[in-house]
């Protein structure tokens, strides 16, 4: 019995940083937003759902806005509340500025947290529920909207529909739904005031270009639910991971993504096995890829040969991280800040055996070195030259016998000059060579403050036949000041879809134990010229 009294008395704390758009989890909000809020002791042990119109006060919660510089506090109306998460819909009444955040329950109130409202700032709902990744979008002109954009062809049903999976083509109408958009007097009660295009300047940057939507407004029947409504541009070329922003009043949305494939295909890529597009759909069971090289390594100036690599398994979740960052032109930059297990690593490694390597002048076996990670050093690597691994398959991996070419040459031309980053400047990087299809060029600003980790990767995935490529200011001030390792690297991917560190590469040669292939990756030369540079 003395127990009840503490429980019943416990103050509502807000997290840090805890109120956020419930879309797209920017930490700033409009009018006529749905934000959720993370803490404790906010509201009971089972969550208590509300109906629209939603009410002030939900099983004891409320929230209330007080402006900093002086005026009237405004009440949230009420979506759901549990004791470690709350969500609520800001009027459309409520004026630009800084608040001062507090939350009630059971009349104890909270700490104040501070939250910045500002005219328009739309989050996109995304399929992960977390801002991040593939959008929640739907297809205008299939199924009559009953449909989701997704990497291949499919269906599934839920909410009384039988919904349409499909990647999106060249025309079609995309819908992108999420909260945000701006304040709307008449949603706040379900309605609509229609479209908002011109009021709030809306344009869509999709695949490298730049359209102007359609419609974008709020969604009738739907308190703090908006549509941006767009077609995907003529010309957008197959992309499993097509990149997708906002932009409304001059604030940018969170960055997702679209899969989009050519006319007349029914998956975002003709390389990928549907099998595999469907899991990454989904958003369950496991990935394997296959990280297995043959590599030059140019390490300021000092040449190092190596083949081995390893065989990874993930969760859906944990592959399609590097993916699902923001991207900027041709670059996607990946942000994990974290202590323990680095969120986007594998689970697994699995064991293929022994292996050994054969070419033009070598014969040798290839090691585990680390539990499954095979590795050995190699004396040089011939241009040009044919090798094979050869594995004789263990308790998770089938033997398998792989061969490659590797590249004839490659250079970085103007290597010296990349020691010095300006993050507030383009940075161009210039080659030369042959035999491979694809520079990557990555810089890593990696930062540790034990326990934490804040490991920031600007990785940009260029045609080699372009021979130069200047990576955008605004990729690069994602970037923290100080050391860097950057590298660029010549290599084949076959038309893969690259990201921050993990790579689409097809495999059709790999087999695991039980007769499935390997989802991703392969055996794949490289050469790669690493520096470290300062960012400023």
């Amino acid at each position: 019995m003395l127990a009840v009294p503490a429980i019943l008395s416990a103050q509502p704390s807000i997290q840090p940083k805890g109120i956020l758009n419930a879309s797209g989890y920017q930490n700033q909000l409009a009018p006529d937003t749905v934000f959720v809020i993370f803490g404790s002791a906010m509201g009971p042990a089972t969550i208590q759902t509300a109906s629209a119109p939603y009410p002030s006060s939900l099983a004891g919660t409320s929230v209330t806005f007080t402006p900093q510089a002086g005026g009237t506090p405004v009440t949230a109306k009420m979506v759901y509340s549990v004791a470690t998460q709350i969500a609520g819909l800001l009027p459309s009444s409520i004026t630009p500025g800084s608040y001062g955040v507090t939350v009630t329950y059971q009349n104890q109130s909270s700490a104040s947290e501070t939250v910045t409202v500002v005219p328009r700032s739309l989050g996109i709902a995304t399929s992960n529920s977390g801002g991040t990744g593939a959008a929640q979008a739907t297809i205008g002109n299939v199924s009559g909207g009953i449909s989701l954009a997704r990497m291949t062809a499919g269906n599934t049903s839920f909410g009384g529909y039988n919904w349409t999976l499909t990647p999106a083509h060249p025309g079609d109408t995309v819908v992108l739904w999420g909260t945000g958009g701006g304040a709307d007097a008449a949603n706040d009660t379900g309605g609509s005031s229609g479209d908002q295009t011109a009021a709030g300047n809306f344009t869509v940057s999709v695949a490298g270009s730049t359209v102007v939507p359609s419609y974008s407004g709020t969604s009738s029947g739907y308190s703090g639910l908006w549509q941006v409504n767009f077609v995907v541009p003529s010309n957008a070329v197959a992309d499993c991971f097509a990149p997708v922003v906002v932009t409304g009043g001059g604030v940018q949305s969170n960055a997702v993504t679209i899969a989009i494939a050519a006319t007349g295909q029914a998956s975002c890529s003709t390389t990928i096995s549907p099998s595999t597009l469907s899991k990454l759909d989904s958003g369950t069971g496991t990935i394997t890829m296959a990280g297995l090289i043959l590599g030059e390594n140019d390490i300021s100036g000092s040449l190092q040969y190596v083949v081995g690599g390893v065989i990874n398994q993930y969760t859906v979740a944990e592959f399609l991280i590097p993916f699902s960052g923001p991207k900027v032109d041709k670059c996607t930059i990946l942000h994990e800040l974290y202590s323990g297990k680095e969120p986007s690593a594998p689970d697994a490694q699995l064991d293929a055996g022994s292996m050994t390597f054969t070419g033009p002048g070598a014969s040798l076996a290839v090691p585990k070195v680390e539990g499954l990670l095979y590795n050995a050093a190699l004396s040089s690597v011939a241009a040009g030259g044919t090798y094979t691994l050869t594995a004789t398959g263990g308790s998770q991996v089938a033997p398998f016998s792989v061969s490659t070419t590797f590249l004839n040459s490659f250079t970085v031309t103007n290597l010296g000059s990349l020691a010095v980053v300006n993050r507030a400047q383009p940075l161009t990087v210039n080659w030369t060579g042959s035999g491979f299809d694809t520079v990557q060029i990555a810089i890593n600003t990696t930062t540790l403050t034990n326990p934490t980790v804040n490991s920031i990767i600007v990785n940009c995935a260029i045609p080699a036949s372009l021979g130069t490529y200047t990576i955008p200011a605004a990729a690069l001030a994602y970037l923290t000041p100080g050391s860097a390792q950057f590298q660029v690297t010549g290599e084949n991917t076959g038309g893969a879809a690259l990201s921050a560190e993990s790579t689409t590469t097809p495999n059709s040669t790999i087999k695991l134990a039980n007769g499935n292939l390997v989802d991703f990756g392969g055996w794949g030369p490289y050469i790669d010229h690493f520096i470290t540079a300062t960012v400023q």
